[in-house]
Parts: structure tokens; sequence; C-alpha cells
């Protein structure tokens, strides 16, 4: 695939080029002639110009006593002039005097070819004018020829090819094009070469791709240089990296899940093995073995419900984000903590501020904050929950007077599984603050720890809507 896309782009670089370089050679030819033509034109004016200011005198020299010039005096002096004038290898000049027409005997080849075949074309336009004609296009300049007194004695035309010029167009042209197919070959050849080195790393990721439907996490070679292709190198490796990373995490989530579910699972297991060692028909047996059961299966219940809660919880559709009146979370907080029993737990009063969020979410938070509170603190030890305002945040903060969080496990302590209690009957499944965090970012918010304190303080922010 690769192969073919370096062909297809070193075959599109090169139409371009090829495409440039025909509109470079038509502008340069037509440049060409146009500078060719006008210098013939400048000829031709000069030319003129000069028949103007020296014919009438040549007419007054050859004119007789009377002042009176006849046809022969005209044509002896219109062949006077044309013998001091005699033309150039630009262009040629005919007088008509006297009845008859003189041409000079210089002039570009093509122009001698129709003087010598009587094809030379007239023009009495008065301005520069193309004519066609079988030796290619003539530019033509005429003017009547007048006397010193102003009288009209016949007329003068001046001639220019423009075969010349149409000669060095197409030489250039011809030049340019030997120059340009020599470059593109070249140029097309260096071109493929130096497409195939550019996408040689997306070569690279091609087989990575492959590699990583079999399992394999191959990165590939970062070229030094900053463009796209580098940019998706480095991209890539960035996914892999995540891939690995990814992979690493659902691995140690098996395996807490595991360790989670196998405890109580061996608890019930051996109150069951317990309980046919005693036989069916002890009753105090029986109800203490169904009260670890239960107690057991309610257990993994919370584990299953935690893990669920931390899988939905960055999920923006399992979350609304609508405006919430702080107070009413609040009481909503208190009924459950009532249900539960927690009568002792002291809420503040909330500000009536409005915050974007999810109430019963919300609500679910604190919960699981206040929970993990006395979880983790001596019986009677004070819990609290405050609410304020700051600026365009709204904060949610559930503190206690307990022991705190241990250094060692504060970085890692929103991080699912971990728990500051190492085991035994007490040791809970660790995903309560994961819960807490999950919930909070997919309500747009922010949950931190707050070090300075002598406990345990958890600040929930989430962002003041705009009331209007």
């Amino acid at each position: 695939m690769t192969d073919r896309l370096q062909v297809r782009v070193a075959l599109i670089a090169v139409v371009v080029m090829a495409l440039t370089l025909a509109v470079v050679s038509l502008v340069t030819w037509r440049l060409i002639q146009v500078g060719e033509r006008a210098d013939v034109d400048e000829v031709l004016l000069l030319e003129l110009d000069a028949a103007r200011e020296a014919l009438p005198t040549e007419i007054a020299d050859q004119a007789g006593l009377d002042g009176v010039s006849s046809p022969l005096e005209l044509q002896r002096a219109a062949q006077a002039f044309l013998r001091r004038n005699p033309g150039s290898d630009r262009h040629m000049t005919a007088v008509q005097a006297g009845g008859e027409r003189f041409v000079t005997q210089a002039g570009p080849a093509p122009l001698r070819s129709l003087r010598d075949a009587d094809a030379l074309p007239a023009d009495t336009s008065g301005s520069v004018t193309s004519i066609g004609t079988g030796e290619g296009p003539v530019r033509v300049l005429a003017s009547p020829l007048r006397a010193a007194d102003g009288t009209e004695r016949g007329g003068v035309v001046v001639y220019g090819s423009l075969a010349e010029g149409r000669a060095t167009a197409a030489d250039a042209l011809l030049r340019i094009a030997l120059a340009g197919g020599v470059g593109l070959l070249v140029g097309g050849v260096l071109l493929f070469l130096a497409v195939g080195r550019a996408l040689r790393p997306v070569a690279d990721l091609a087989e990575a791709s492959r590699g990583l439907g079999r399992g394999t996490h191959t990165r590939v070679p970062v070229p030094e240089r900053v463009d796209e292709v580098g940019t998706l190198a480095r991209e890539f490796n960035d996914m892999v990296d995540r891939l690995e990373q990814a992979e690493m995490e659902r691995g140690e989530l098996l395996s807490a899940v595991s360790h989670e579910l196998r405890t109580p699972l061996a608890v019930a297991r051996g109150h069951l093995e317990m309980f046919q060692a005693f036989g069916p028909g002890d009753a105090v047996a029986a109800r203490d073995t169904a009260v670890v059961l239960q107690r057991e299966l309610l257990r993994i219940g919370r584990i299953v419900d935690d893990l669920t809660a931390v899988t939905r919880g960055d999920d923006v559709g399992e979350v609304q984000r609508e405006p919430v009146f702080a107070p009413d979370v609040l009481e909503q907080l208190a009924q459950r903590l009532a249900g539960l029993g927690l009568d002792d737990v002291d809420l503040g009063q909330a500000p009536p501020v409005v915050l974007l969020g999810d109430e019963d979410r919300l609500a679910q938070t604190l919960l699981n904050l206040v929970l993990n509170a006395r979880t983790h603190t001596p019986p009677g030890t004070p819990v609290r929950v405050r609410v304020d305002a700051a600026r365009s945040q709204v904060r949610f903060v559930v503190e206690d007077d307990g022991p705190g969080i241990d250094p060692e496990v504060l970085p890692r302590v929103f991080e699912p599984f971990v728990t500051t209690r190492p085991g035994g009957a007490q040791r809970t499944s660790g995903l309560g603050l994961a819960v807490v965090r999950s919930l909070t970012r997919a309500q747009g918010g922010t949950v931190a720890v707050d070090p300075t304190w002598p406990g345990t303080r958890v600040v929930v922010s989430l962002q003041a809507a705009e009331v209007g």
C-alpha cells in the first residue's frame, strides 16, 4: 500500500510540475513574441520619422528652378533617400513617388522574398498594423509623402517582419521543453526516492498497526523532523503506551476484583462447611450461618455496585448537568442519612446558590464521603458537611476529626481498590473514593483532599450556574 502511495504522490507531483512548466513555457513564448513585436514597432516608427524629415529635403533638392518637382524629379528624390537609407535586418522601406514604387535592397529575408514576388502588402491606416503573408506576419506602417510646402506627392511604407521573433520564441520554447523534460525526469526520480523516504515511517506504522491486531505492542521510530509524519509516529507511540497502560490497569482491576470477591466467598463457603458439620438440626448454627451468608452477600453486592459506579461514573450519558439548588442537595443528603441511622452528621446551612450538576448523583457523592469518613474514623468522631460559594465555583466540603489519611496512600487515594485497611473483616473494597471521583468528573467538577487538615477533608467543586 505504501509503495502505491509513493507512486501516486510522485506522479501527482510530476504532473503538477509538468503543467507548471507548460504554463511557464507558453508565457515565456508569448512574452518573447510581444517583446520582438515591440522592438519592430519601435524601429518602424523611427524609420518613418526619418523618412518624413529627409524626403521633403530630397524633393526640394531635386526640384527645378521653378520649384515644382516633376515625376522624374520625385523619383530621383526617392532613389536618393533610399540610397542613404538602404534598410536593415529589421526593416524595409518603400517609397511611392512619380508614379513608381521604390523599395530598399536590404531587409529581412521574408520581406526580400515578398519584395521579389511583388507581394509586399499595402496599408494606409497610419498606424502599425499586422498583416498576414506567405512569409509570416508582417508589421506595416504607412504615411503620405509630402513636399516642403505640405502638398502630398506620394507615400512611404515601412515594413518589419515578425518571423525572426517567432523563430526566437519557438527556439526558446524548444529549449525550455528539452530542459524541462530532463528536469522532470531527474526530478521525478529524486522525488520518488524522497517520497519513499518520507513515507517510510508510514510503512512502519502500518506494520506496527498489524502487530496490534496480533497482540504485540511495537513502537515505531520517530523521525527527527517536525512534520505531520513525525507527529503521526509520536501519536502512534503514545497510543501504544496508553494501550499498554489500559491493559495493565485492566489486569490490576481483574486481580483486585478477584481478590475482593474471593474473601467474602471464602467466608461464606467456610460457614457452609461448618453448618454441614453441625448438621441441619442445630438451630443456632443455622441462624448464625444465615446471618453470615446474608452479610457476605451484601458485601458482594456493595462491591458490584461500586464497580458499576466506577465504570459508568465518567459516562456523561449517565449524569445530568442542569441547574441544581445547593440547599436541595443537603436536604436530599439528610434524608438518606436518616434512612441509614446517621442523624449525628453535622450538616451546615447551604447558601442559596445554583450550580451545574446532577442533584441525585451529587447527594450520592456526598453520602459516599460521609460513609467513608464513618468507616475510617473511631466511633463518635464528628463528621461535618459544609457548602460555600467562591467566585464561579460551589464547594461541598466533607471533613472529620479522625486520624487522617496515610501520607503514603494520599497520592493514590482516589484510585480503585486503594484502602488504608490492610485486611480482616473491617477491610473495605477501596472503591468509595474512586466512585466519588468518577461521579464528580461526570458532572464537570473536581475533587481533592486537603492535605493541611488535621483529619480528613475532601472538597468537591462544581461550576456555579449563571443566573440571568
